[in-house]
């Protein structure tokens, strides 16, 4: 491309010392309509306009100098011009079988150098550049800017910008689409190698293949539609339920969907979860997916996302069934198959993987009420233990007290074995591992769980389990009863206030008869007339839409 371009003005220069005794009258105005002509390019094009040229020219228009006196008049102009293509809508772009529609497209670039005769009798010389067009496209539109020249010649007129315009509005138009109305890049004679097609030395390919020219067309469409999704305002969030939210507080929580929420409730969301451990449910909460770690590393701080990174490794480790730790260094230790065995490779401690203690074959563990008796025996037999012996044995004294309390009190997952307790609630529990199990069985449950109780909906459940214990019931309806008091509802609702929810069947209440109702217990948002999720309330309840939020 620069061997051209030097070719290009060595071009000019001879053919300016061919022409010394020309009319020097003529020669001073085109250097004047070149100085207009080149501030009005760079006062439009701004920043997109390149070169010393352009530069000086920028200068002198900022300072309020004159551009005749800001450059040099024995030098002839010479400047590039980043030219966006515009398009009605969308663009079929074809590549052998593929097809791909675009809704915007790389810039052209012009680079272009004005003879000394210019615009009174020479046309401008110039090279197209394309990172996405191939040779036969730029050389058609080279074929076209000289034919606009030639048209516009015996007017003497300046004709740049009329070229920018024409490239940036009808060259799609004119040249660059097939008959079918597609940009096809993929055909051999189009040029782009060991095709027999004669090229105009103006027209400077960059993309080395078809395949390169429609990538650098995607990506152009990408950032478009990304620069037009950071501008808008009437985005909504599912969690939050606003729905004017501006493009550049959205977030996309994982590549692996589509969905977005405002950058609140992301960042709310991902700082429960890393704060309470529960890093294996920080998953989009419409289809489950997992967030991305470059969301969560923009959204919470350096402390935030270390530990993140530290409790995901951690419960990672925790779901493989295999694997054990260390009682004495904690190492990551896998078990031996059908031996309960483990050798720990840090410290060599072998240990029996179900009661934690040396290994002891042939003989049965020890319960938690046992261990904690040995190891009181063990402090009145020895009570001078040394300040390592001590600290083990309290560590010693804490594990079996964990977990006899667990055994009294508490259920273990199934899954990863750590000690749960329930406090209120329903009966499914949820592990800080993701997983689901019964606190009344101790099953593990599938899906989302729920199927696993008779009592959910009047469904008969694929067990004698009950999702809500009597005491539960009555407690969350003493609980309803004291929100009644203060007048939101009446003492005692009506049967067609009380509403399933969509998604969990927990019962929620619908106040003051208002149809849009948000679970108590999944947070779901959904229509109490329709039974469909409500994501945007100004599209749901508008005046031509079917439902209503209140009823009469």
């Amino acid at each position: 491309m620069a061997a051209q371009a030097r070719a290009l003005e060595s071009q000019v220069w001879r053919e300016r010392d061919e022409e010394q005794d020309d009319d020097k009258a003529s020669t001073a105005d085109d250097r004047r309509a070149q100085e207009e002509e080149m501030s009005i390019l760079v006062s439009i094009f701004c920043d997109c306009a390149r070169g010393d040229d352009a530069n000086a020219v920028r200068e002198a228009l900022a300072s309020g100098r004159d551009v005749g006196d800001a450059t040099s008049s024995g030098r002839l102009f010479r400047a590039e011009l980043e030219i966006d293509v515009e398009i009605d809508g969308e663009a079929e772009v074809l590549n052998g079988d593929s097809t791909h529609r675009v809704a915007a497209l790389p810039p052209i670039f012009l680079e272009f150098i004005f003879p000394r005769r210019y615009p009174s009798h020479e046309a401008p010389k110039f090279v197209i550049r394309s990172d996405w067009l191939s040779n036969s496209h730029l050389s058609a539109m080279c074929a076209r800017l000289d034919a606009i020249w030639e048209d516009q010649r015996p007017n003497g007129e300046p004709i740049v910008y009329e070229w920018t315009q024409w490239i940036k509005n009808d060259a799609m138009r004119d040249v660059l689409l097939n008959a079918q109305g597609a940009l096809d890049v993929s055909a051999r004679g189009l040029g782009w190698a060991d095709g027999e097609f004669e090229v105009d030395a103006r027209a400077v390919v960059t993309a080395r293949d078809a395949n390169e020219a429609v990538f650098t067309i995607l990506r152009a469409d990408a950032h478009a539609r990304r620069r037009a999704f950071l501008i808008s305002c009437d985005n909504s969030c599912s969690m939050c339920l606003a729905d004017d939210i501006k493009g550049v507080d959205v977030r996309r929580v994982s590549s692996a969907c589509a969905h977005t929420y405002c950058v609140e409730c992301v960042t709310r969301m991902a700082r429960v979860h890393v704060s309470e451990g529960s890093v294996l449910r920080l998953v989009c909460p419409e289809c489950s997916c997992a967030f991305d770690p470059h969301v969560l590393r923009a959204i919470l701080n350096h402390d935030e996302y270390e530990k993140y990174e530290a409790t995901l490794l951690a419960r990672t480790l925790d779901s493989m069934a295999d694997l054990v730790y260390c009682p004495r260094c904690e190492h990551p230790v896998i078990e031996e198959e059908d031996q309960n065995f483990g050798r720990c490779p840090g410290c060599f401690f072998a240990f029996c993987t179900l009661c934690r203690a040396s290994w002891h074959a042939g003989s049965e563990c020890l319960n938690a009420e046992q261990k904690l008796a040995v190891l009181e025996a063990r402090r009145r037999g020895d009570s001078k233990m040394s300040e390592e012996a001590l600290r083990q044995y309290k560590e010693q004294i804490a594990d079996a007290s964990a977990a006899a309390y667990v055994e009294r009190n508490g259920r273990k997952c199934p899954v990863c074995g750590q000690g749960v307790e329930k406090n209120e609630g329903c009966n499914k529990m949820t592990c800080a591992c993701g997983a689901y199990f019964c606190w009344k069985c101790g099953q593990k449950l599938e899906g989302d769980g729920y199927s696993h109780y008779r009592n959910v909906n009047g469904e008969p459940g694929t067990s004698t389990c009950q999702l809500f214990d009597l005491d539960t019931i009555e407690a969350w309806e003493r609980d309803m009863a004291a929100l009644r008091v203060d007048g939101r509802a009446p003492r005692a609702p009506r049967a067609a206030d009380v509403i399933s929810c969509i998604r969990c069947k927990a019962q929620n209440v619908a106040f003051d008869r208002n149809n849009h109702v948000r679970c108590w217990a999944c947070n779901s948002s959904f229509c109490a007339a329709c039974r469909r999720v409500v994501l945007k309330t100004s599209e749901h309840y508008a005046p031509s839409a079917p439902c209503k939020q209140h009823r009469k």
